[in-house]
């Protein structure tokens, strides 16, 4: 999967994004930013922000910066980033215009397991987060169980050329590759079939 494939994929997706990731995974975005602990005036990054879902739910005094790779995408968070502490770059996640140690606090939903090289994601992750913030991946990963994964392994080609993401994502290799730990795992809706991860910016 490559940044092209990527742009396409959520193209297609722009259109409808908010009806199928729109009122059933309000409660897993609104829980992804509590984890965050935000302070008043805090710095912000919410990395594939997309159409800007989650963007409402911020507290109104943090400084939030979405990125996203897709430009229709984008085109339609405008209006939810109608906010003078709001703002919207479009850019690859690999690769943040941002220096290091910038944000107290990064949102990363549904977008660890869509990127082609999500280590590369996680690094830039890591370096623009300041000493102790917070970072969060909301996502689905890899089942444990057996016949989910045999089944996720199957329709892993389709997802990846249709929809844009990884069905049997792993992501401890990549965190430990990274020198990132877990600190924080629960399950949230819809069904509990995705995962929020609160991970702290502090080496291993």
């Amino acid at each position: 999967m490559d940044l092209e494939t990527v742009r396409r994929a959520y193209s297609r997706w722009a259109r409808v994004y908010d009806l199928a990731f729109g009122p059933g995974m309000v409660k897993a975005r609104k829980r992804g930013i509590s984890m965050l602990q935000l302070g008043r005036e805090a710095k912000v990054l919410e990395v594939g922000v997309g159409t800007g879902l989650s963007l409402p739910f911020f507290p109104s005094d943090c400084h939030v910066y979405g990125v996203d790779i897709s430009r229709d995408m984008l085109a339609r968070a405008h209006e939810r980033a109608a906010h003078p502490r709001r703002g919207l770059i479009e850019g690859d996640v690999a690769h943040l215009p941002f220096d290091d140690g910038t944000f107290d606090g990064i949102l990363a939903p549904y977008v660890v397991s869509a990127v082609p090289d999500p280590v590369a994601m996680l690094r830039e992750v890591r370096r623009v987060a300041k000493a102790g913030a917070r970072i969060v991946l909301l996502n689905h990963f890899a089942s444990e169980h057996p016949l989910l994964a045999a089944i996720e392994r199957a329709i892993n080609p389709a997802t990846t050329r249709m929809l844009g993401f990884h069905a049997d994502f792993d992501v401890q290799p990549l965190l430990d590759e990274v020198g990132l730990a877990v600190s924080e795992s629960e399950k949230v809706p819809p069904f509990g079939y995705w995962r929020a991860l609160r991970v702290d910016g502090a080496e291993v």
